[in-house]
């Protein structure tokens, strides 16, 4: 495969699509049914000690819900903790990541014109959250914890 057909297919909104749905399906498995403001589900990975993802239910409206998404765990001490927040379309049966990191928003654009990021950005936060979720059900134990 030529580089150029490798940038085509990073770019193509239709893979972009079909995994922000299945982004969605593996959110709606590991969450319960219906999620509440405030609600965190912790997801410790069984087979790494003190490492997993917690998913905090931060808004919720009638067509969406907005989730903070904190992995954390063993790693190097100068990595940062990754935090991403993603936001679930419940019309769209679709979860796409909308922020990263608590500082930067990812542009609706596939590509911006900024030389702050590259231009197939979105596609790779969105695959690490395909990532991220596909181990967490493969390797997790998911606890729920509602703050009052």
């Amino acid at each position: 495969m030529s580089v150029s057909e490798r940038r085509r297919q990073r770019h193509n909104l239709e893979r972009l699509h079909s995994e922000c749905e299945l982004n969605y399906v593996r959110l709606l498995r590991l969450m319960p049914e219906p999620p509440r403001l405030d609600q965190t589900i912790r997801v410790d990975f069984t087979h790494e000690s003190k490492s997993g993802m917690q998913i905090r239910v931060e808004e919720i409206t009638r067509y969406t819900h907005l989730l903070s998404i904190v992995a954390d765990g063993t790693r190097p001490e100068w990595l940062p903790e990754i935090q991403i927040k993603v936001r679930i379309y419940h019309d769209a049966k679709m979860a796409e990541v909308v922020e990263w990191c608590s500082d930067r928003t990812i542009p609706w654009e596939l590509a911006e014109k900024s030389s702050m990021q590259a231009p197939d950005e979105k596609w790779q936060w969105n695959m690490f959250l395909s990532d991220l979720l596909s181990h967490g059900l493969s390797h997790g134990m998911s606890k729920v914890k509602v703050s009052l």
